[in-house]
């Protein structure tokens, strides 16, 4: 299952980037801008939580633009309420981005 999220979180980071980059091209500036997996994992939770109480149902999920990168609610990790939580998102999105134990 986690390389499961893994994958899913991968595919929401790629997705984004590719159809948000003429969109957001000079957004920072004008220079060269690199946003952290931290700040990616929040503002892509940010998407989804409407009602901004840090946990995502199910129905905002579906209502929300990450249903174009992301088809199944279950990848997001929702915890024994249904709910995802944004704590364990991100935390998931950050360590499924993360370096450690790369070969590279």
């Amino acid at each position: 299952m986690k390389i499961r999220q893994a994958a899913v979180l991968s595919m929401i980071a790629f997705s984004t980037a590719l159809v948000s980059s003429a969109a957001f091209a000079g957004g920072c500036g004008g220079a060269g801008h690199a946003h952290s997996a931290q700040e990616m994992a929040e503002k892509y939770f940010s998407s989804m939580d409407a009602n901004r109480d840090s946990v995502v149902s199910e129905a905002e999920f579906k209502a929300s633009p990450m249903t174009k990168f992301v088809k199944n609610f279950e990848a997001l990790g929702p915890n024994s309420k249904g709910l995802v939580e944004k704590e364990a998102f991100v935390k998931m999105f950050v360590d499924a981005h993360s370096d450690k134990g790369s070969n590279a």
